[in-house]
């Protein structure tokens, strides 16, 4: 059975305004915009949907999945040098002093030191990661707009109207507060490949 999800990412206040947008910058009759609002309401939805889903999965992406598994590994790699007995911690030292090329000494500040930036390896690919992940669904919102805007409107978004598109599209980030990332072109750029 298939589960159909009611929109609900736009307001009242959201659907006027963005009405009063697409008459300002004359875009379709007001069947065509009204068609064109509720179906963004529903790709929207999704997207919020996706968006918080994929605060904790990135699953689906190579990248994302690599850098997943590198902050697994630093996790765990941080972890076991912090529970070193302090023994072991003095051998790893020595050995790391022992077998290192130029004569350097490897005390204790170096192996909490290196903990330190194992720890930030670990952050920085998990901040990475879901920074992708947004990127990759805000790319595949835009792009289902653009096919929102051709079917409610029966126009070439990028090739009949692109500038008023572009404008459209800026309207409907900001009066939904959704993150713009490197800019609207690089994101329509993104959405196209």
């Amino acid at each position: 059975m298939t589960h159909f999800m009611k929109p609900v990412f736009l307001d009242d206040g959201q659907r006027s305004a963005l009405e009063a947008v697409l008459d300002r910058i004359s875009i379709g009759d007001e069947r065509s915009r009204r068609i064109f609002i509720i179906a963004l309401d529903y790709e929207l939805t999704d997207y919020d949907k996706q968006r918080q889903l994929g605060d904790g999965d990135h699953s689906g992406d190579g990248a994302d999945e690599t850098l997943d598994k590198i902050a697994a590994a630093a996790d765990a790699l941080s972890g076991m040098l912090r529970q070193l007995p302090e023994s072991s911690f003095s051998r790893l030292s020595l050995q790391l002093s022992a077998d290192d090329d130029y004569a350097r000494q490897y005390n204790g500040r170096y192996l909490n030191a290196l903990q330190d930036e194992i720890e930030r390896v670990s952050a920085a690919c998990e901040s990475r990661a879901v920074k992708f992940h947004e990127a990759k669904i805000r790319r595949h919102l835009v792009g289902m707009i653009i096919n929102i805007y051709r079917e409610s409107f029966e126009r070439e978004p990028l090739v009949d109207d692109r500038i008023r598109f572009v404008a459209l599209l800026e309207e409907i980030f900001t009066l939904c507060g959704l993150d713009i990332g490197d800019g609207i072109e690089s994101l329509i750029e993104a959405s196209q490949k």
